[in-house]
């Protein structure tokens, strides 16, 4: 079974998730009214809804691929700062893969790429990825690819 692609970019999961680190009790009545706020711009965007989002990934989401990809590529909505930023791929229920450096696709900061270093074996991996874009907001987000004949 195929997972559906995480996209954990807005505040909606963030807020909590930062709250319950600092100890701080995450009950809706607490969280709420932080995630409704109204953007300081009146055009009634959420502050949330303006952060880079994942435009594409290769491999796709869900994808079955025939052969090992030699990378793993993400393009954004905004640029991306690769100081902070991450990408794994892990064998599904298993040990991470070894990546190349997360790099820029030449032409463009809106795109990171990590080369996977070794052929991988048929079998399902989770893409994992905590992204900073420019202006320094996080997304992180994930999803699920299966290498060899869909099962």
């Amino acid at each position: 079974m195929f997972l559906r692609p995480l996209m954990l970019s807005s505040m909606l999961f963030a807020v909590p998730a930062v709250l319950a680190l600092s100890g701080m009790e995450t009950t809706p009545a607490l969280t709420a009214p932080m995630l409704a706020a109204p953007s300081a711009k009146s055009d009634g965007v959420s502050p949330a809804a303006r952060h880079a989002k994942v435009v594409r990934t290769s491999p796709a989401a869900n994808a079955v691929l025939a052969a090992s990809p030699d990378h793993v590529t993400l393009e954004m909505s905004e640029a991306v700062e690769l100081k902070g930023s991450k990408l794994t791929v892990a064998v599904l229920g298993g040990m991470p893969v070894a990546l190349g450096a997360l790099r820029h696709e030449p032409g463009t900061t809106k795109t990171v790429r990590a080369d996977v270093s070794a052929p991988l074996a048929p079998g399902a991996y989770i893409v994992a990825w905590r992204l900073m874009s420019k202006d320094g907001h996080v997304v992180s987000g994930g999803m699920q690819f299966k290498v060899g004949a869909a099962k």
